[in-house]
C-alpha cells in the first residue's frame, strides 16, 4: 500500500513539473497569451497524470481490466500488510514451540495470499478472512512480542502470554477453515473429475488391481 502511494505521489510530482515547465516556456520563452498558457498547462497536466499514473497490478493482471479491479487491489494491499505484520512479529519470537506454530501460521496466510493473487475473483469471497482473522493475527502477534518485550512478569501477563500462545492454534484452524471455503469450488471440481476418470476407465474395462494383505508370520 505505501509504495503504490509513493508511486502516485512521483507520478502527480512529475506531472506538475512537467506542466509548469511548458507553461514557463510557453509564457516566457515563445509570450504567448497568459490565459492560453494557463489553459495549456492545465490539459498537459490532465495528460501527464494520466500517462505517468502507475498501473495496478494484481499478480501479473491489470486490475483495470477486472471487474471492480481496484476494489480488489486495495483488498489484496490490505491483506498483504497484515501479512508484513505478522512476518514482522513473528521473527522476533524465539520461544519454541510458539516460534514453529507461528511459522506455520505465517506459512498458511502466504499461501492464502499467493491463491488470492493468483485469483483475484476470490478476494471478494475472503473479506471474512482478511477483515477479522488474518488483522485480528497480526494484532495478536504483535501485542505478543510487545508485551514480551516489556519483560514484565506478573500473573496478569503471564495469564496473557499464556492466551496467546494458545490463541495461535486458534488462528491455524480457522485460517485452515478459510483456505478450505476458498478453495471449495476447485475441491469439488477435483473431485468430479477423479470420479469421472474413474467410472470412464471401468466402462473401458479397466479394473483396480486387488491390494493384497500382507499376512503377519508368526515368528
Amino acid at each position: 500500500m505505501k509504495r503504490e502511494k509513493g508511486k502516485e505521489t512521483f507520478s502527480i510530482i512529475v506531472s506538475v513539473i512537467l506542466a509548469l515547465g511548458l507553461f514557463l516556456f510557453l509564457l516566457a520563452g515563445l509570450g504567448w497569451n497568459l490565459i492560453l498558457c494557463m489553459l495549456l498547462g492545465v490539459a498537459a497536466y490532465a495528460a501527464f497524470s494520466l500517462l505517468l499514473r502507475p498501473v495496478k497490478k494484481i499478480g501479473k493482471v491489470d486490475a483495470e481490466s477486472l471487474d471492480n479491479g481496484e476494489y480488489l487491489s486495495d483488498r489484496l494491499a490490505e491483506a498483504a500488510g497484515d501479512y508484513r505484520r505478522m512476518r514482522k512479529a513473528v521473527e522476533k519470537i524465539r520461544e519454541e514451540p510458539l516460534k514453529t506454530e507461528c511459522g506455520g501460521l505465517l506459512r498458511l496466510a502466504e499461501n492464502i495470499l499467493k491463491y488470492l493473487t493468483d485469483n483475484p475473483e476470490k478476494i471478494p469471497g475472503a473479506r471474512r478472512y482478511i477483515d477479522y482473522y488474518q488483522e485480528t493475527a497480526a494484532n495478536v502477534l504483535e501485542n505478543y512480542v510487545e508485551l514480551k518485550e516489556t519483560g514484565l512478569s506478573t500473573k496478569e501477563t503471564e495469564k496473557v502470554l499464556k492466551n496467546t500462545r494458545e490463541s495461535v492454534s486458534t488462528l491455524t484452524a480457522a485460517f485452515k477453515m478459510q483456505f478450505e471455503k476458498l478453495m471449495q469450488n476447485e475441491l469439488m471440481d477435483m473431485e468430479a473429475d477423479l470420479n469421472l476418470l474413474k467410472q470412464t476407465l471401468r466402462s473401458e474395462g479397466y479394473r483396480e488391481p486387488v491390494k493384497e494383505k500382507v499376512q503377519e508370520s508368526d515368528e
